[in-house]
């Protein structure tokens, strides 16, 4: 084992030896080394080595508000000067939450009313589908536990969570997973189920819900869970009427609607959150990463006021440790001020239709069959041959090569998939920084096409 000092030798060798890392081959980790920053600063960062990057993922959807922001830093100092920690168990309660559940309240959509504070998504995805099942239960029916999500969708990693994603390869290394959780297909234009397009389609990956729930038996159906903008399927944005069809559906069948705008959320798509693009209003809607801009470990699920209503007489049977900690939600406050404060959603919509616009030049290249996103929320795909969309090899790897060009760039990525590079800097990313990045996501596309042909 190496030292506890702090010299870069060590706390590089320390990641290899001490720490197991997330969604990454360890072998590659043992050979490459680790990509370890230090500092963050507006939409740079820094590595160990003092190498600067421009932060092209906002770490991985989270840092909306961008890294270094004193008066995050300062609310969270003042508060740990008042309480660190409180519980919310048993009727105890802290102010900084308090107040966080009331600023939720008033910029959130509808009759969203209470919060249930978390850690993070996948607790709070959790949390949704206990409250669904729970609430129908006090409804007096308590046949309604099955939940529906989506194939290629991602909502987190924990089992609940990951029982609902629709991910294969995430879910087949732990299968069997929960019982009670359906899919249906994705509204995945580019690469429709039907073989159809829009609008000539007539939205059939709508006409899938409505089938699933007759055939599973709809008095059997708890809660639909689907994040507005598909992340891990490279910005999935649905045309305009999808969700105001899958609304309509679940209030026919008395089946809630729970929007998970974990990644979506304060000011990502170019609203504050992703429904309101949509225009509709959840049952419930959960949040993590930007509430915060990662700056505390912080998630939420909020839910309408005749839901909560049902657990007046009725005690929710749910608590976490970490939910509601004054010193996150001090945090969460603090950005949330500042993205209203500097109008981050209307700067995220005008940054992000200047990065589509620049991205949509990467279509000349062959291996590029599709560039999409809303807001400050983008994707590439790559592809074998672009006019029959035929996939590379997965063993290719494709977006992982062109993710370390990028990073050799200075420009940082950290979250490729197989075949699709995500583009998704903080929302106080500006016009000449985008173009860098851009400008390097070619250059390392040219090479990786060349790479490979």
């Amino acid at each position: 084992m190496p030292e506890l000092v702090e010299s870069a030798e060590n706390v590089i060798q320390g990641a290899k030896e001490a720490v197991l890392p997330h969604f990454t081959f360890l072998k590659e980790v043992m050979e490459t080394g680790p990509k370890l920053m230090v500092r963050g600063k507006g939409v740079r960062l820094w590595d160990i080595h003092g190498k600067e990057y421009i932060d092209g993922m906002s770490i991985l959807w989270v840092v909306n508000a961008g890294h270094g922001r004193e008066e995050i830093k300062e609310a969270v100092t003042a508060q740990m000067d008042k309480i660190s920690y409180a519980t919310l168990f048993g009727g105890y309660f802290n102010e900084p939450a308090v107040r966080l559940a009331q600023k939720l309240a008033l910029i959130t959509p509808g009759d969203l009313t209470h919060t249930f504070f978390v850690s993070g998504g996948s607790e709070a995805i959790e949390t949704s589908v206990k409250i669904a099942r729970q609430y129908h239960q006090l409804n007096g029916h308590p046949n309604r536990y099955k939940v529906i999500g989506r194939r290629e969708a991602y909502h987190g990693t924990t089992y609940g969570a990951l029982s609902l994603s629709g991910i294969k390869a995430n879910r087949t290394p732990f299968e069997p997973l929960l019982p009670g959780f359906r899919h249906i297909s994705p509204p995945y234009c580019y690469r429709c189920d039907f073989g159809k397009a829009y609008p000539e389609c007539d939205l059939d990956c709508v006409r899938t819900l409505q089938q699933l729930i007759e055939f599973e038996g709809p008095k059997t159906i708890a809660c639909v869970v689907m994040e507005p903008v598909m992340s891990a399927l490279g910005s999935v944005a649905p045309p305009q009427e999808y969700y105001r069809k899958i609304r309509e559906i679940c209030d026919q069948y008395g089946i809630l609607l729970v929007l998970d705008e974990v990644n979506n959320g304060f000011g990502r798509i170019g609203r504050m959150f992703a429904s309101e693009h949509y225009g509709i209003t959840p049952d419930m809607m959960t949040f993590a990463k930007g509430l915060s801009s990662g700056y505390m470990p912080i998630g939420a699920t909020i839910v309408r006021r005749g839901i909560a209503e049902k657990f007046v007489d009725w005690m929710l049977v749910h608590g976490l440790t970490f939910g509601g900690h004054p010193l996150a939600c001090a945090a969460a406050l603090k950005n949330i001020e500042i993205i209203e404060k500097e109008n981050l959603p209307a700067r995220s919509a005008e940054m992000g239709a200047y990065l589509l616009e620049k991205l949509k030049t990467l279509e000349e290249h062959s291996i590029v069959g599709d560039v999409r996103g809303l807001g400050l929320h983008t994707s590439v795909e790559y592809v074998k041959d672009k006019k029959t969309k035929e996939r590379l090899s997965g063993r290719v790897r494709i977006a992982s090569k062109v993710e370390e060009r990028m990073y050799r760039r200075g420009i940082y990525l950290c979250r490729a998939s197989v075949d699709k590079t995500y583009i998704a800097p903080p929302l106080i990313v500006r016009k000449e920084e985008i173009d860098r990045i851009v400008n390097a996501l070619d250059e390392s596309i040219g090479e990786v096409e060349k790479e490979i042909a």
